[in-house]
């Protein structure tokens, strides 16, 4: 709501405008005192002069804007929003007041209540670029990319000689055409950001990330030049740059520790930090109310998606007579079962997407949560402005985001000592803490569904090994494909099984692969199925290979329920090694490699030597049953044990500490 203060919003002391001309002498001076006192900085006082010059005069659309000011510096959200109502209901002809009111609205998450006030302001009123960013807005924050699309190109083609307008409108288009599935399209957005910046470290990092969805290799070390002068830049000079996106596409692209801390930091920096709602972390004692500890849940991925499926067996197995869990849900409620099931588990749910961070923070406060668990980092959905508030005396980040998210206001990074060794510690602000085992619960009731055949698939039935990767196309890096070209190349009748969606995309793996020496027509794609469709599917693999330098998670998983062996390449990042947790866990390290020569020799290895592969998969097929990696209840007992241990440093009055693994019960 910054503009509501801006004085330019307002008329001056001495104006009057026709429609004041019935304001009688009680709002006249009433308002001339709150002017006076508002320039004073006594809001409080001023707030209650504005409020009588309302009530005395209701057709004045000014008053209800100063009193909209007041409560807008008095951080009273909803108050400044009815008044705001108020002074466009008046006249819905201004499009100045549409405006306030919008963004007052998008500021508090009230999204489709924006978008039903900018469509109320009367249609023989032009519609500004500025109309058409926060209809994008409120459409991105509702998932309708399509719209996005068209409200940000709108936006673009008032923009003229307007270059802030011009900016949000092309950091909008290339976010929706991102989400759209033209990658290669938003690509250009961002690299027209740098062409007006080149030092603009966000644009040069989501050039590099859509070129890579793209698999538009042909730009990409342009991208990275202009990426590495940007880094460059910042730390020569220690000028903030204007990042507007997140750090999370920079963990797809390198496993450099130092450069992931230092950009999650800069952007908390940039986005949060501003804020200081509260400097610093609670050191009161954790509370219990009815003898329990309460547990919260922060996420907008309760619904089929990959965190749900992780942690719908674990929250199942969490012991009730010693927690009460609170889920806070940002997300769409797609009706499915897999959300009936998270939901069935919690003491407490809250809908959160029409909630202020200040409200949301209030709503954990008031629920006297002790433990705080932020499950999105700096992806999609992210609330992590209410973290900023520290609502929960612990608060912690786990399982949504692979890394460190450079906030101060976290205490914790929940991982084991595989993704986060205590000689990690540096690169994280948050304190490590490791689980006994893998840091990534998983889910042993799901079904093995009946495999699939070759055919049903588009398989070759003559293929001799059927290598897989199925992670996203933007994890896919040109020298791990070269790797995988040769792995092929070294094993005849071999296939490599990817899940691509884009045709444009599959087209350039093509063109990449016979560059390399191979046929295209050893890259089959797979079209994108349901969970359980896609499950069937997996056990006609061989051998998946892992994506570096961020490996697959809840796909890496996936694939070794299913009885097929995953290939990792680890580095240094957490998102590198993933797998190799998955790994170590379930007893068969050999098959996490340190370097490329050793992974491709690996996968060369288990091609050509069918008895060993044999045996390795009989080793898995044992393990999975065997090992804590599928274990619901074993996982949801450990991970009580390492809450337990926060919240005991926490009531004897000590700071937060790395946390080593203990050991698991059996």
């Amino acid at each position: 709501m910054t503009a509501i203060t801006a004085a330019k919003h307002l008329p001056p002391k001495a104006s009057h405008s026709a429609s004041q001309k019935g304001t009688n002498d009680v709002a006249r001076r009433a308002e001339m005192r709150g002017r006076e006192l508002l320039r004073k900085g006594q809001a409080g006082a001023a707030q209650e002069q504005f409020s009588r010059a309302a009530r005395a005069a209701p057709g004045n659309q000014l008053y209800w804007l100063l009193l909209a000011q007041c409560d807008h510096r008095l951080g009273q959200t909803v108050p400044a929003i009815q008044h705001l109502w108020q002074a466009f209901r008046l006249n819905q002809s201004d499009a100045q007041v549409c405006q306030l009111l919008a963004d007052c609205l998008l500021e508090s998450h009230r999204n489709a209540e924006a978008l039903a006030v900018l469509e109320d302001l009367r249609p023989d009123v032009e519609r500004s670029g500025q109309w058409h960013i926060s209809k994008a807005k409120a459409h991105l924050a509702l998932l309708d990319f399509d719209r996005v699309v068209r409200e940000c190109s709108a936006a673009l083609a008032k923009a003229a000689g307007d270059s802030v307008l011009k900016k949000q409108a092309l950091q909008g288009l290339g976010h929706g055409l991102m989400k759209f599935g033209g990658h290669a399209e938003a690509a250009w957005c961002y690299r027209m950001l740098l062409d007006d910046n080149p030092l603009d470290f966000g644009a040069a990092l989501c050039a590099a990330h859509a070129s890579s969805w793209a698999c538009d290799w042909s730009g990409l070390a342009d991208d990275f030049e202009r990426l590495r002068l940007c880094i460059e830049h910042v730390e020569t000079t220690h000028q903030r740059p204007t990042t507007g996106r997140s750090p999370f596409p920079l963990i797809t692209l390198t496993d450099d520790p130092s450069l992931l801390r230092w950009a999650a930091g800069l952007t908390y920096q940039e986005n949060y930090a501003w804020m200081q709602p509260v400097k610093q972390r609670s050191t009161r004692r954790v509370p219990r109310p009815n003898g329990k500890l309460r547990l919260g849940l922060l996420s907008s991925d309760f619904h089929v998606h990959a965190t749900s499926i992780l942690i719908a067996e674990f929250l199942e197995e969490l012991d009730p007579d010693r927690f009460d869990l609170y889920c806070y849900s940002g997300g769409p409620d797609d009706h499915s079962d897999l959300r009936a099931r998270v939901r069935r588990t919690a003491a407490c749910w809250v809908e959160t997407a029409d909630l202020s961070s200040a409200q949301l923070a209030a709503r954990i406060s008031e629920d006297q949560i002790g433990l705080l668990v932020e499950m999105k980092g700096y992806t999609l959905g992210t609330r992590m402005d209410v973290l900023a508030y520290r609502p929960a005396p612990i608060q912690i980040s786990w399982l949504g985001y692979p890394g460190t998210t450079g906030a101060p206001c976290m205490d914790y990074v929940i991982g084991d000592s595989v993704v986060t060794p205590l000689d990690a510690q540096p690169y994280y602000t948050e304190c490590i803490a490791q689980m006994p085992h893998c840091y990534q619960p998983n889910d042993s009731t799901r079904l093995r569904a009946v495999a699939a055949t070759r055919q049903q698939c588009g398989l070759p039935e003559d293929a001799t090994f059927v290598f897989a990767s199925f992670n996203m196309a933007y994890k896919i890096v040109p020298e791990v494909f070269a790797a995988w070209c040769a792995i092929l190349l070294a094993t005849p009748g071999s296939v490599l099984w990817l899940l691509v969606r884009q045709d444009t995309a599959r087209k350039r793996l093509q063109e990449a692969a016979c560059q390399h020496g191979l046929s295209p027509d050893r890259l089959i794609f797979a079209p994108f199925l349901s969970a359980d469709m896609h499950r069937s599917r997996l056990p006609l693999a061989d051998l998946c290979l892992d994506t570096f330098p961020c490996g697959g998670h809840t796909t890496a998983s996936d694939a070794l329920w299913a009885g097929v062996p995953v290939l990792a390449l680890m580095g240094e990042s957490f998102a590198s090694r993933v797998a190799a947790s998955l790994l170590h866990t379930l007893g068969l390290d050999e098959l996490a490699c340190h370097d490329i020569d050793q992974y491709m020799a690996a996968a060369i290895g288990w091609a050509q030597n069918r008895v060993a592969f044999l045996d390795l998969k009989a080793r898995l097929e044992t393990a999975r049953t065997m090992s804590p990696l599928f274990n619901g209840r074993r996982f949801a007992t450990d991970f009580e044990r390492l809450l337990l241990r926060m919240v005991e440093r926490q009531d004897a009055g000590l700071p937060p500490a790395p946390l080593a693994a203990e050991a698991s019960d059996a």
